[in-house]
């Protein structure tokens, strides 16, 4: 090969150098626009970003005010209840294995009203408060427990399947009792009965002189308990009150959603039936609903 031949080919094979490296660089500058680093080649799978899940906590701690020997009680030892027994504290038990927490250590809160205030060294408060109607420093859950009002029906009485025959029985209540407005609200046929007490109510429902008898479906089933000889049943709803709920403190280590979440399956899967039965006699949910 000749001088000039080969210096040609040389220039050639620099030129090709060159050429590939420019194009390598006017690639690397694409890939920066878009944000893609240098490094990353097309056949390249995303790297997942991975975190570690939140744990939950070691203890939940309970809030109970202890107002209803059927809803939460115990033996309060400084601030501590022990010996904690009832439907709200086995409530906050089933919460905590919802929530995968091993430990509850339950509280005394007095008075209650402390509690939507969030003034205490707790996370969840079960104290038989219904859903506030103003806003206050807590969260709270769906209801757990209805609080509407139940009809208890002397014995031999076909049951009522809608306002309209409920309206044309003879009905009674306590006076200035929520039983006394759910009954006003529906405009019944006849002049309501006034008792001056559950036990004179009880005792209109057990001779006949009124048909059916509203009281508060979390008290009915214990009220008609051993009395099951001389009254009917009780045997339907009406609407009335927001439900009671599971107050969470904002500084508490569970999150409202995930009670709330625990709340819901904790009803779907029929427990939270299951403990109303057992320590109220009746499950006020499961109450068809006069309409």
């Amino acid at each position: 090969m000749s001088p000039r031949r080969a210096l040609a080919a040389l220039a050639g094979g620099m030129g090709l150098v060159i050429g590939v490296l420019g194009a390598a660089v006017v690639v690397a500058v694409a890939l920066v626009a878009l944000g893609i680093p240098a490094d990353v080649r097309a056949g390249d799978a995303p790297q997942a970003v991975t975190t570690d899940p939140v744990a939950p906590p070691a203890e939940l701690v309970v809030g109970l005010s202890l107002a209803d020997p059927a809803l939460e009680a115990g033996v309060v030892r400084g601030r501590d209840v022990v010996l904690a027994r009832g439907l709200e504290v086995e409530v906050a038990r089933k919460l905590a294995e919802r929530l995968k927490i091993p430990k509850v250590r339950f509280v005394a809160v007095r008075p209650a009203a402390r509690l939507l205030a969030n003034r205490g060294d707790w996370d969840i408060a079960l104290t038989a408060i219904e859903s506030p109607r103003i806003p206050s420093a807590v969260d709270v859950t769906m209801p757990f427990l209805a609080t509407d009002q139940a009809l208890l029906l002397r014995k031999g009485l076909k049951r009522p399947y809608s306002l309209a025959k409920l309206r044309e029985l003879q009905l009674c209540v306590v006076k200035h009792t929520n039983g006394a407005q759910a009954i006003a609200a529906i405009h019944p046929d006849r002049p309501t009965q006034y008792a001056s007490s559950v036990k004179r109510l009880l005792q209109l429902v057990q001779t006949g002189s009124c048909d059916a008898a509203a009281i508060d479906a979390v008290k009915a089933g214990r009220l008609v308990e051993g009395k099951k000889s001389l009254l009917g049943p009780v045997a339907a709803r009406l609407l009335f009150g927001s439900g009671m709920v599971v107050v969470v403190s904002r500084d508490a280590a569970v999150k409202v959603t995930d009670v709330d979440r625990a709340v819901h399956r904790l009803r779907a899967n029929g427990t939270l039936s299951k403990l109303a039965r057992f320590w109220l006699g009746v499950d006020p949910a499961a109450l068809p609903i006069l309409r």
